[in-house]
């Protein structure tokens, strides 16, 4: 009975084993076919939002069109009275004040184009002239952080046929008090290298030492600049400057600047009437003003100095500080009140200004020249006014 009993559990054993097994096949096929599907949805659906990354970046691609399109700058006004001094002085431009980190007043004034009657706004582009110098200055101190110059060498050093090269530095360059005659005066279409041949072959009018404001004096550094970074001054100033800066704006002047959306029209009043202003050849302008942004750009730069994002703080503080009885430094004026530099060009007149301290910025980006308005006398006032 017992070996009946064993070949029964035998039998039934062996049954579960087949059964066992054609239930595992089901199961492994029943989960392969779900693995299948599952990576077909996620195929599908991978492929969906690729379709969908397509069209958005087609579209993307299909609207853009300025700098300035891509991330507008609101009005600001937070102080009526600061608003009302702007539009009693018949201001046309852009003026941005910050306080403390605020915005207090970000807001055009008048007309950016008399002929399409465009108004100003916080987006409106503006040549900055003489202004550029002030991030030319930051490349060269740029370059000192890395040891590849050091704004102590004689311009020989990198300049061997320059006249006085050997008793003239890169600091007097910088300062205005190299003591060269500089380029010719007209407006004739000129190479970086025909500029500098021009600047040597006019020679010296004096020792270092005397402070006379040149172009000449900063266009050498320019040429200075692209020879130790091997880059161009432009794409030397878009990647240590522009964007660690932020800034979205900032591009160079081409024939196609008129184009642009935002772009204002700087204006002469002449016998009474506003006239366009002529404007220059920019390539005799390499590197010491060719640049235009809006008001929010200049802010940002003068941020990242302050924050030392472009750099140190020693040398930020080198970079101000006044290397002739002028007040000039190093792309800026020190004065009492405000740190600042300034740009005129074909009836457009820029401010760049902050205080010691960094408690106060004021910018001011101006598209009509007008005697009877003085940045200088406006940046006084202001500054009376914000600092209490």
């Amino acid at each position: 009975m017992i070996k009946g009993l064993g070949k029964w559990l035998i039998a039934i054993v062996g049954v579960g084993i087949i059964l066992y097994g054609i239930v595992g096949i089901a199961q492994r096929q029943t989960t392969a076919k779900s693995q299948v599907t599952s990576h077909s949805s996620r195929r599908q659906a991978s492929e969906k939002r690729s379709s969908k990354t397509k069209t958005k970046t087609k579209t993307k691609t299909k609207t853009k069109t300025t700098p300035t399109e891509t991330r507008k700058q609101p009005t600001i006004n937070q102080d009526p009275a600061l608003d009302d001094y702007f539009k009693n002085l018949g201001f046309s431009g852009t003026v941005l004040i910050v306080k403390d980190q605020k915005v207090i007043l970000n807001k055009g004034y008048g007309l950016a184009n008399q002929t399409t009657q465009q108004v100003n706004d916080p987006n409106t582009l503006y040549p900055i002239g003489s202004t550029e110098k002030a991030m030319i200055a930051t490349g060269i101190l740029q370059l000192q952080e890395k040891h590849r110059l050091a704004v102590n060498d004689p311009v020989a050093k990198y300049l061997p046929d320059f006249p006085n090269g050997q008793q003239m530095t890169l600091a007097d360059l910088m300062h205005h008090t190299s003591g060269i005659v500089g380029r010719n005066q007209d407006n004739q279409t000129k190479t970086s290298q025909q500029l500098l041949q021009e600047i040597i072959a006019n020679g010296i009018q004096g020792q270092p030492g005397q402070w006379h404001y040149l172009d000449a004096n900063y266009i050498v550094l320019t040429k200075i600049l692209e020879q130790v970074s091997h880059q161009s001054y432009q794409t030397y100033l878009k990647q240590h400057i522009f964007k660690p800066s932020q800034m979205m704006t900032a591009d160079f002047m081409t024939t196609k600047y008129g184009q642009l959306t935002a772009a204002s029209v700087g204006y002469e009043m002449v016998n009474n009437q506003l006239k366009a202003g002529v404007l220059p050849n920019f390539s005799q302008l390499y590197g010491v003003g060719d640049l235009y942004m809006t008001a929010t750009d200049l802010y940002r730069f003068d941020q990242a100095l302050f924050t030392h994002h472009l750099l140190t703080e020693a040398s930020t503080n080198l970079m101000f500080q006044p290397g002739s009885q002028s007040h000039y430094g190093m792309g800026f004026y020190n004065d009492p009140a405000l740190i600042v530099n300034r740009g005129y060009l074909s009836g457009w007149s820029i401010s760049n200004g902050f205080s010691h301290g960094g408690r106060i910025y004021i910018i001011l980006c101006q598209n009509v020249k007008n005697s009877s308005i003085s940045l200088g006398r406006i940046n006084g006032d202001l500054y009376t006014k914000l600092v209490v």
